[in-house]
């Protein structure tokens, strides 16, 4: 598989990643299921990728957040059952790079306690405080501790992301739901219609 091919597949840095039926049903199993446990993540990897996924999106008064939806659910078994070997191999690289930056930066041992503010810190310096070298880590592609560490939180991002969209709660109580879908209007002002809001996927 070639680096482009790979990029796309994992989802770094190159769009969003596709919702498909596969995905819903991937989302359902994971909240109807008691027994879940971890398929790529490590059971000591689980809380701190949990806290990363909240810090991306938090909850508020109004609508809970990817820690309190338990989305690293959905993320851990996507990557598990859609990535092939080379892409989880790529994405188990590039998180471990992250990892050893976090814990370098909290001065930590381990993941047993996760230090937010090194976290936020490291949130703010890849993906917003150097969008000027996006470009540059992308195509560096897992060459440099910069390369990994972006690639890997823009793609974890995206499942994030994807994860928080699918979700049950958030398509029937924040995103605009229609069960039974009406007319459709080709043609018309979001903010009118929807009051900004995006239709369940």
């Amino acid at each position: 598989m070639n680096r482009r091919d790979l990029l796309k597949n994992v989802g770094l840095g190159l769009g969003t990643l596709a919702v498909t039926p596969l995905t819903v049903s991937l989302f359902q199993s994971c909240q109807s299921d008691l027994n879940w446990g971890p398929k790529f993540f490590k059971e000591n990897e689980i809380n701190f990728s949990s806290e990363l996924s909240d810090l991306i999106i938090p909850s508020s008064e109004e609508i809970p957040g990817a820690k309190e939806l338990e989305l690293i659910k959905f993320i851990d078994t996507y990557i598990a059952k859609v990535l092939n070997f080379e892409e989880k191999k790529a994405l188990r690289a590039s998180f471990n790079t992250f990892k050893s930056e976090y814990l370098k930066n909290s001065e930590k041992s381990n993941l047993n306690s996760v230090d937010l503010n090194s976290i936020t810190t490291l949130l703010e310096y890849y993906l917003v405080d150097n969008k000027s070298k996006h470009d540059i880590w992308t195509n560096d592609f897992m060459t440099s501790n910069d390369s990994l560490c972006y690639l890997f939180l823009n793609s974890f991002r995206e499942l994030v992301v994807t994860a928080f969209k699918t979700n049950q709660y958030i398509g029937e109580n924040v995103l605009v739901f229609s069960p039974i879908p009406g007319e459709q209007k080709g043609c018309v002002d979001l903010q009118e219609t929807t009051n900004g809001r995006a239709w369940t996927i």
